[in-house]
């Protein structure tokens, strides 16, 4: 049986006021020590974030980043603790990665520009 190593650093970046990027290493070895090819022996991540539905990540389109906006994935506004696992071809998933806080919080909107003096 092989497992996949169970250690990936997971970072996030904020784009946008409802958009984030995560960014992670993929994991290049199974737990027992073999090579493990993330490019083909590596079907998907997925995103489990506290009390939400999972999110699957397909890992030939990830490259270690995934982009996802704020709203297809948190019901509301707060701070939501989310962690990566991955997932092998064969279906065997690794432990869970370090665990990221991802902030939603209501932002004020820019000021106004180009005020002008009409007479």
């Amino acid at each position: 049986m092989k497992n996949i190593i169970g250690f990936m650093v997971l970072m996030i970046m904020s784009l946008a006021v409802s958009a984030t990027t995560l960014s992670w290493e993929p994991p290049t070895t199974r737990v027992d020590g073999q090579t493990l090819d993330p490019a083909t022996e590596l079907a998907e991540y997925r995103l489990y974030c506290e009390g939400l539905d999972t999110v699957a990540i397909p890992a030939a389109t990830s490259n270690g980043e995934y982009e996802i906006t704020k709203d297809q994935l948190f019901p509301g506004y707060g701070k939501y603790d989310c962690g990566l696992t991955a997932v092998d071809t064969e279906g065997l998933e690794s432990t869970m990665s370090n665990m990221v806080v991802i902030p939603w919080e209501k932002t004020a909107p820019s000021a106004p520009t180009n005020l002008l003096i009409i007479n």
